[in-house]
């Protein structure tokens, strides 16, 4: 009985991964496929812009709004910046990654997610140190040996030599949606929120952790503080205004605000 339920649990959550299992079409579905283009630059760029913008609007509110777009603000130039002949590193990512990223299966995922390769690496598989954060995606060994032994996942990934699976851009993208797959479906089905905040939740866990979004989140209703992301956010601000010297909460603040800059960068030059 216990091998059936746990042949069972796995094959519901390889379900779920696969895209298969939908209660209900999420909202964010009708915003990525209400046009008819064709694959191409300028569609890939506004779809992403477009999904980023009905996150934004639908989960900012109050002071998390505005400290959101006042750190949006503050973290711009780093984005938008140019070299003299007026290159841009995000904007150069975002088209060196179209080969793959014309025909890659999102998993039932927004198309939002590629900005994090955008921004973690500026699209190059060999970027950063192979005992800390590498490849395409920028992700860590300790991350990655935990992703190999979900039940789930791809054959070739679980048996993937960790360097050369970073390294490759097919398999740490699906490596990476398998990452993100846990952290969205814990703050969508577990904690039960609405589905624009369980993705911009799922942006910072991909950054600061889940261990440490969690926490906070439960540090929030310890206080009886609601939790949403713009409540989250505005406590995740706070604690860093009181913390300034801390790098982890500078950049777990500045995560989700560099990659709405990204959208909108890569949607001005498209």
């Amino acid at each position: 009985m216990w091998h059936k339920k746990r042949f069972l649990a796995a094959l519901f959550a390889a379900m779920l991964l696969a895209g298969v299992v939908h209660a209900t079409e999420p909202a964010w579905v009708k915003v990525a496929y209400k046009t008819t283009a064709k694959p191409s630059l300028n569609s890939l760029a506004h779809k992403q812009h477009a999904l980023f913008e009905f996150f934004l609007d639908n989960a900012l509110h109050g002071k998390g709004e505005q400290d959101f777009q006042q750190v949006a603000e503050q973290v711009k130039n780093n984005i938008v910046w140019r070299t003299d002949d007026g290159k841009n590193a995000y904007d150069a990512a975002f088209v060196r990654s179209w080969p793959f990223v014309r025909n890659v299966d999102l998993k039932g995922m927004p198309d939002t997610i590629l900005l994090i390769p955008y921004m973690e690496s500026q699209w190059h598989g060999k970027k950063g140190r192979k005992s800390a954060d590498y490849g395409y995606w920028q992700l860590t060994p300790e991350v990655l040996k935990e992703i190999q032994s979900l039940d789930y996942v791809d054959a070739d990934i679980k048996s993937a030599d960790i360097n050369k699976l970073r390294a490759d851009a097919d398999l740490s993208t699906r490596a990476a949606q398998a990452h993100l797959h846990r952290y969205h479906f814990y703050f969508a089905n577990v904690a039960g929120f609405a589905e624009s905040d369980a993705w911009l939740l799922t942006f910072t866990a991909f950054n600061w952790g889940a261990g440490n979004v969690k926490r906070m989140l439960a540090d929030m209703e310890a206080d009886g503080i609601q939790p949403d992301f713009a409540s989250f956010y505005h406590h995740l601000y706070s604690t860093h205004r009181k913390h300034p010297g801390d790098k982890s909460l500078k950049a777990a603040v500045e995560y989700v605000p560099s990659l709405w800059n990204i959208a909108q960068l890569i949607r001005d030059s498209h």
